[in-house]
């Protein structure tokens, strides 16, 4: 016989995976940061706008080295400081939401959760040192590494694929609409995420188990 207030019914989870974004969901990030504190290094007058302009000029997320946009900026824009003092830069946008990365891990417990990002190296190791490892102990499919980015549904179809999971039986949470359609359209079920309350209400309804 079970203990008092023990669930006697087996759970059976409703999604083959939980595979969650990083940016904006577990971690928050406001780009206009990182952009003033580069262009404030640069020697000659240098707005955070002409920055980013550069940085759209090649996508970054899909392995080319952040060392060489380092270089773009100290060329074009008279960046005037060294690889270190640029990381710090790179990654001054950031900030964990501890509840959101707690959430996350709780659901391991019967749930497979998976991490799918759009992110470099640099991004990903500072953030991972910033949450002592936990985010590296998460199952995490990541841009920079296979080499594929979101919206795409091939880069969605490549991580089911990697992970051995069926789209149709998993759900994909994303804060950029593109990037579900684009999940949609790979075959996952997928939902824009709005914030932590609303999650938990559609996991619960869902028939998600949260924790222990």
């Amino acid at each position: 016989m079970p203990s008092k207030g023990q669930d006697s019914t087996a759970y059976s989870p409703p999604f083959q995976a939980l595979v969650f974004d990083l940016g904006n969901v577990i971690v928050g990030h406001e780009n206009r940061v990182m952009l003033r504190a580069i262009a404030a290094r640069c020697r000659q007058p240098c707005s955070p706008r002409q920055v980013g302009e550069l940085m759209r000029a090649r996508d970054w997320q899909t392995g080319a080295a952040i060392a060489d946009l380092h270089d773009e900026v100290r060329e074009s824009l008279g960046y005037d400081a060294g690889w270190e003092a640029f990381v710090a830069d790179w990654c001054c946008h950031f900030t964990v939401d501890p509840s959101m990365l707690a959430l996350v891990e709780a659901l391991q417990t019967n749930n497979r959760v998976m991490l799918f990002s759009n992110t470099n190296r640099e991004h990903w190791e500072f953030l991972d040192a910033e949450t002592g490892g936990r985010l590296s102990a998460l199952e995490a499919y990541l841009s920079h590494e296979i080499r594929m980015a979101k919206p795409d549904p091939g880069a969605f179809a490549h991580v089911a694929e990697r992970a051995g999971v069926d789209p149709a039986r998993c759900i994909f949470f994303d804060d950029v609409a593109d990037n579900v359609d684009g999940a949609r359209r790979a075959g996952f079920q997928a939902e824009v995420f709005t914030g932590e309350a609303e999650l938990r209400r559609l996991l619960m309804e869902r028939g998600v188990r949260l924790g222990r």
